[in-house]
């Protein structure tokens, strides 16, 4: 770069100097074309005639320097040459030769000055042009503009690449003039309808030749009559990322099964353990040592029970084989026997669930089963975060058609960007400096089962140490 400016400054210069000898050339054949036509052109009157388009020429093709040092010549010439002057006056002119020579003056600087404009509006134009020209070539992505029948106005060159055809194969026709797949037309045409009918992008995904396309359709508004002028389509080849997205749900699967395989496996050796523990239960007068170790037991079988059942639930739901069984219920019922689920673990920490539930009978139809599973997940997941002696709260009212359940704790609550995530599969929010066990199961079966109640659950906490409140929206189905 270093030892091409030098070269370029020189270019430079040498062609503004080239740009001041042609208008000076210019200025000469003016010149002389005048004199050529005294005989010709009335003496008075047309002094001035052959110099406008000198000077116009020379700021339009050399620029407003070029141009201003014509109209200077063409003025002095003009004054010097072909208007007659007086040696009585202070300019040698009469006072109406003075005023032309002034407006012809003034005429020739605007000219130079909107000439110049021109030229660098024109140039500016061009290098935009070429900038556009040059980055929808080079892009990756097949930039296409339709108007409302469905032509190509504009298309880049990757289209070259992608289809081995010139630009000029496209420009005027449509995809069926151009022989595309009757299918793809279809799908094509919809599409555009869509976009000119509505006013709206549109996006589409197609397979053309053994690969993977996504476009998405823009359309582009005339201001004047507010409506859509034309269509901007920008395609682009999505081969490989199709094929990961096909991978990876492949390998989801493989996952799934895994999982199923697993928890499926798990179940008997819980049933012997928990068959052991019930045994040992039954002796007489334990030490206190042993009794201290097979509550402890019992626990922990509960436990990975509860986490193997859950995790059956969760892939039998994603999979959509789980149907709820409705029935008649009562949601204060349902909170009662939630509650007397999660009351070991409450016990064990010295927790105190306290259920605050309205008077009224709050009477709905669902599956009571799937729904005891909800609320007891909810409050062992609230135990598990909250500190020893605290207190969760269960609050139950009715609100129009709906049922709202807030399962409030005082524990190490969960940051706002975690609201979403905590709802998904082997997520836990962080514990603050508490280790808690658990697969991060029980709070995505909640969400399954809940949105298959057709109601909704959310989470809020004002961050890490203020505790959280999950509260399940349920439709309030009287039954008679």
């Amino acid at each position: 770069m270093t030892l091409l400016r030098p070269y370029s400054d020189h270019r430079t210069a040498w062609l503004n100097a080239c740009g001041y000898f042609a208008s000076v050339a210019q200025w000469a054949l003016a010149y002389v074309a005048r004199f050529a036509l005294v005989g010709i052109l009335p003496p008075q009157g047309f002094p001035f005639l052959t110099f406008f388009p000198a000077v116009m020429l020379a700021a339009y093709f050399f620029g407003f320097g070029p141009g201003l040092l014509c109209a200077v010549l063409s003025v002095a010439a003009a004054y010097a040459s072909f208007i007659p002057r007086e040696a009585q006056t202070f300019t040698g002119l009469e006072k109406g030769d003075l005023i032309a020579l002034i407006f012809f003056s003034s005429i020739l600087l605007v000219e130079c000055v909107v000439l110049h404009m021109l030229r660098r509006s024109r140039r500016l134009a061009a290098d935009r042009e070429r900038d556009l020209r040059e980055l929808t070539g080079n892009s990756p992505d097949v930039l296409t503009r339709f108007d409302r029948e469905y032509r190509h106005m504009f298309v880049s060159g990757a289209i070259e690449r992608l289809t081995g055809r010139p630009i000029s194969d496209f420009i005027g026709k449509t995809n069926r003039e151009l022989g595309m797949p009757y299918d793809l037309c279809n799908l094509w045409e919809n599409a555009l309808t869509s976009v000119f009918r509505e006013a709206r992008p549109v996006s589409l995904r197609f397979e053309y030749e053994g690969a993977v396309f996504a476009a998405t359709l823009v359309p582009e508004f005339d201001p004047e009559r507010a409506s859509v002028k034309s269509v901007l389509g920008v395609t682009r080849d999505i081969s490989d990322i199709d094929r990961h997205e096909r991978a990876l749900r492949a390998h989801d699967a493989q996952k799934d099964q895994m999982l199923a395989t697993v928890a499926h496996e798990l179940r008997n050796p819980l049933m012997t353990f928990a068959a052991g523990i019930a045994l040992l239960e039954r002796l007489p007068d334990p030490p206190p040592a042993l009794s201290r170790t097979i509550s402890a037991m019992r626990r922990q079988t509960t436990q990975m029970s509860r986490l193997v059942q859950d995790l059956m639930d969760l892939n039998r739901i994603r999979a959509n084989v789980v149907e709820l069984t409705r029935s008649a219920a009562d949601l204060k019922t349902i909170l009662h026997s939630a509650k007397e689920a999660s009351l070991e673990l409450a016990q064990h920490k010295s927790i105190n669930v306290e259920l605050r539930l309205p008077d009224v009978e709050m009477a709905l139809e669902a599956d009571a089963g799937r729904l005891i599973q909800v609320f007891s997940n909810l409050l062992t997941n609230a135990i598990k975060f909250s500190e020893e002696g605290c207190t969760v709260d269960v609050e139950a009212k009715q609100d129009g058609d709906t049922y709202e359940v807030s399962v409030v704790d005082y524990g190490v609550g969960i940051e706002p960007h975690m609201f979403e995530s905590v709802f998904e599969p082997f997520v836990q929010a962080p514990a603050g400096h508490s280790q808690q066990s658990g697969l991060g199961l029980g709070l995505a079966l909640v969400k399954q089962i809940v949105r298959m109640h057709g109601g909704d659950v959310r989470v809020a906490s004002e961050g890490l140490g203020k505790g959280s409140t999950f509260t399940v929206h349920l439709p309030a189905r009287c039954v008679s």
